[in-house]
């Protein structure tokens, strides 16, 4: 990546979400550009599900927490505005948050933009942490601490599995791997 980039233009996005499938809903989405600006920071109510026990064993975040809150529609526009300004979408393990978004009814085309680049810090950090995985073959993906304690990122009061947190911890590692 060039280090002339207009840092702006680089997002960091992550999702915390009711689970893993097809009907999961976001229940946190942050969102940070290159500068370290965070742009969008917010809990958000489902509107199908009443309780996710499995995933808030993971991130903690409680139907509590988030009965009070907006729904995602709230903040679509916000949402839609931030993304068609990028240039770059980083993440880790994007396909992830960028699939839960299209779930939330995010138009994600935009993302399809020939001057858009997505990029998976997850995908890259595999071949810098080296460790082959014998069944699918190449190298095996580590989680989003493993890459963090890599580049000795200090999370500091924060703690991994909260969408800021970890939009924080990704971006940090981006930013070493290209010398940002």
């Amino acid at each position: 990546m060039s280090v002339s980039v207009d840092l702006a233009k680089i997002i960091c996005f992550d999702t915390e979400t009711t689970g893993l499938g097809n009907q999961a809903e976001i229940l946190q989405l942050s969102i940070m550009n290159a500068a370290d600006e965070v742009l969008f920071d917010e809990y958000i109510r489902p509107k199908h599900h009443l309780s996710w026990p499995e995933a808030e064993a993971v991130h903690h975040i409680s139907p509590e927490m988030v009965a009070d809150k907006e729904a995602i529609d709230a903040h679509h526009d916000r949402i839609v505005e931030i993304l068609e300004a990028a240039q770059y979408y980083i993440g880790y393990n994007i396909l992830y948050d960028i699939r839960m978004l299209k779930q939330a009814g995010i138009p994600m085309d935009s993302f399809h933009r020939k001057h858009v680049q997505v990029i998976d810090v997850m995908r890259n950090f595999a071949p810098v942490y080296g460790e082959t995985n014998p069944k699918r073959g190449g190298y095996k993906w580590q989680n989003l601490t493993t890459c963090a304690k890599y580049y000795k990122y200090d999370w500091g009061s924060d703690k991994a599995h909260g969408a800021l947190a970890d939009t924080k911890a990704t971006l940090y590692c981006f930013k070493k791997m290209n010398n940002l």
